[in-house]
């Protein structure tokens, strides 16, 4: 008996899919209706804003194809420098 896959409910951020097509374009290598089946096939494996990222990255590396990149990483909402925090003597009486 064959498993059956469990498929997420992604939707596809089209906004970013455009802009791949029309990169596709300007690189004078426009995408057939089988490509971009299959990049909406990858696209919806992730999450929306990860999409995007994924596009972007291929866009900004000049690649013909959207590869699975790694999520972009959190930026610090430190308010505050190690050196600050080191000579920090607030907490002293």
């Amino acid at each position: 008996m064959p498993l059956a896959l469990v498929q997420m409910d992604i939707s596809l951020n089209q906004e970013a899919l455009d802009e791949f097509i029309e990169h596709r374009v300007e690189l004078k290598k426009p995408m057939t209706p089988l490509a971009i089946k299959k990049a909406i096939k990858m696209l919806t494996k992730f999450p929306i804003d990860h999409q995007q990222h994924m596009v972007d990255a291929a866009i900004l590396s000049g690649w013909r194809a959207i590869w699975p990149v790694d999520p972009p990483r959190q930026m610090s909402t430190k308010q505050t420098t190690l050196q600050q925090d080191l000579t920090d003597t607030s907490w002293a009486p």
